[in-house]
């Protein structure tokens, strides 16, 4: 038996060297003729990274996801930056859905990704102290806009309470 064992590794790995050794040999199917035949030119020196053309728009992650603007990023001139709300701006209020507060970020990437299943874009917020997630849906300007959103959720069983925040004026 010892016998039998030990001539089938000694096979096995002249088998496996056989192969090796003809598939290093082989000319690689991917070549042409010409190729083959040439000895393979060396390989340019990497150039500097150029802007591109000012025609030619630079594409970016964070500008191609949904809800954002595709394309290069504007720059707004200077002159019309916003300007500092004044003390007389009357306070304006948006309203979210929070649709949960969770101890652990997984349990609140795990309704992030619900919500995303259902069609509504949604954030995960920080709460007071290190451990504590919200998950908003927001913000909304008018109540119907939030009211349909709340069925929404209330149709797949999610449970979502209604938050005013008041922001300055812009």
């Amino acid at each position: 038996m010892f016998a039998g064992i030990l001539i089938g590794f000694i096979l096995g790995i002249g088998t496996a060297l056989g192969v090796a050794w003809y598939i290093n040999k082989m000319p690689s199917p991917f070549l042409s003729h010409e190729q083959v035949a040439q000895k393979p030119a060396p390989l340019p020196a990497p150039q500097a990274a150029t802007a591109p053309p000012e025609g030619k728009p630079k594409f970016d992650f964070y500008n191609i996801l949904p809800g954002k603007e595709s394309g290069p990023a504007k720059v707004a001139p200077a002159a019309a930056a916003p300007a500092a709300p004044s003390p007389t701006t009357p306070a304006s209020e948006s309203y979210y859905l929070q649709a949960g507060a969770f101890q652990k970020k997984d349990e609140a990437d795990n309704m992030k990704a619900k919500l995303a299943m259902i069609g509504l874009e949604s954030e995960i917020q920080a709460g007071p102290g290190a451990s504590k997630y919200r998950v908003r849906i927001g913000p909304y300007q008018n109540e119907e806009d939030l009211k349909k959103a709340q069925d929404e959720l209330q149709q797949n069983g999610i449970a979502s309470s209604v938050v005013k925040i008041k922001e300055l004026g812009q």
